[in-house]
């Protein structure tokens, strides 16, 4: 059997992600050929075993030129800042996939809520603007808001504000003179989606849980592997703690989750990619908060693995590869969880409990005394936490892995009390 190249556009932020797509990839006789520039691909060290090819830039043509003579089977990224770089490659390439217009859009959280506002999939008002134009942040909107990055994730950056007199706390992560440079930040691919953290979205604040979905789209028609809750601190920051999968959701808002997904990657153009949206769960309604096409981050995969007899990336690259439909995953029957040891970037890391509620549900715990923030600033966002280390937990009872991931929310520097 002749081997498969799949490249991959991009070092993922998590090396065990691509731990995870070596294996998947070469189930299906495939391998995979990971390209990016040489700082880069120098974090993956010596104990992953994929071949690499270097480019001086995470420029399209570049990467096209470095990949061609490879006859690249299929060409992808599993990392936040690479899809749309991924896209334009394979249009280089003639390999068919999601365009790089959609994933543009999807980058570009005003983009996407145009579009859901265009289709009827949203309530929520919002307000394109620029934190270099304080006097016109909120627009016609009136707080409760939340204002966050057009083009970022992980919560960095996100501010919910209950009144104007809070209005001064959205400036406090940035430098407002670094944001507006022309040098842009080489780690990461910059096309036209992508937008300077200056230029923020302000979105009418909605209650409720907020919880992810997870899934895969092949040809336009989205499969739904699981929904997972969320543990957050809560305002201002919302800064993520934990997932726990299965939700305690599924059974009743699943259907429900996955016919509005439906519309929403329809809407958007999604063709075959990967689907993790964040959402919030009301009465009468779901609202949008965020979509990607790719997978989540933070070990969720690795926890949809345990959860369910699926392997997502082997599942992405079989739709990519061959064009096959996934089938339904069946839940294993237990409840698995992954809490972080967060704290904030401009301090010593310092935990001071292990004393989970339910030791019994404690998989393992991975904290490294020697490690440090990745990154403290992204290009004039201060990066505010990061992740010392992390717990994975596992039981038959959700309440016991909601309530040791809850544990590290309460000892979190900084913040006290339950997330959302």
């Amino acid at each position: 059997m002749n081997t498969k190249t799949v490249v991959l556009v991009g070092v993922p932020w998590s090396v065990h992600e691509l731990d995870d797509a070596i294996r998947d990839a070469a189930t299906l006789g495939a391998s995979l050929l990971v390209v990016d520039t040489p700082e880069s691909l120098a974090q993956i060290g010596e104990q992953t075993a994929v071949r690499t090819r270097t480019v001086k830039a995470l420029d399209p043509l570049l990467i096209a030129d470095c990949v061609r003579d490879d006859e690249p089977a299929t060409v992808l990224a599993i990392t936040e800042f690479s899809m749309e770089l991924a896209a334009a490659v394979r249009e280089l390439l003639g390999i068919p996939g999601t365009p790089s217009a959609v994933e543009a859009r999807v980058l570009d959280k005003a983009q996407t809520r145009e579009v859901l506002r265009e289709h009827g999939l949203t309530r929520v008002g919002f307000h394109r603007s620029s934190l270099l134009a304080p006097e016109d942040l909120l627009g016609g909107l009136e707080p409760p808001v939340v204002v966050k990055p057009r083009s970022f994730s992980g919560s960095h950056g996100v501010t919910f504000v209950a009144d104007r007199s809070e209005l001064e706390r959205v400036f406090e992560p940035y430098d407002l003179a670094e944001t507006d440079l022309d040098d842009r930040d080489g780690r990461v691919a910059h096309l036209d989606g992508d937008h300077r953290t200056h230029e923020v979205i302000v979105e009418e604040y909605v209650p409720g849980p907020e919880i992810s979905a997870e899934g895969l789209v092949v040809d336009g028609r989205l499969t739904l592997f699981s929904l997972t809750d969320k543990v957050n601190t809560g305002m201002p920051h919302f800064e993520e703690v934990g997932h726990l999968v299965p939700s305690k959701y599924t059974r009743e808002r699943s259907a429900q989750v996955e016919e509005y997904l439906q519309a929403v990657v329809s809407a958007l153009g999604f063709v075959t990619s990967p689907m993790h949206a964040e959402i919030k769960l009301l009465d009468d309604r779901i609202e949008l908060v965020e979509i990607h096409t790719r997978y989540p981050g933070d070990r969720v995969v690795e926890l949809l693995q345990s959860a369910y007899d699926i392997r997502p990336y082997e599942a992405y690259f079989d739709a990519m590869l061959n064009g096959r439909v996934p089938q339904r995953p069946r839940p294993t029957g237990e409840h698995y969880g992954v809490g972080f040891f967060n704290g904030p970037t401009d301090a010593p890391f310092a935990w001071p409990s292990y004393a989970f509620p339910h030791p019994e549900a404690v998989v393992s715990i991975d904290v490294d005394r020697r490690r440090a923030p990745k990154v403290f600033a992204y290009e004039g966002l201060r990066i505010r936490y990061w992740r010392a280390g992390h717990a994975l937990f596992a039981h038959e009872d959700h309440a016991r892995v909601q309530e040791n991931i809850a544990f590290l929310l309460d000892n979190t520097p900084g913040q006290g009390g339950s997330g959302s």
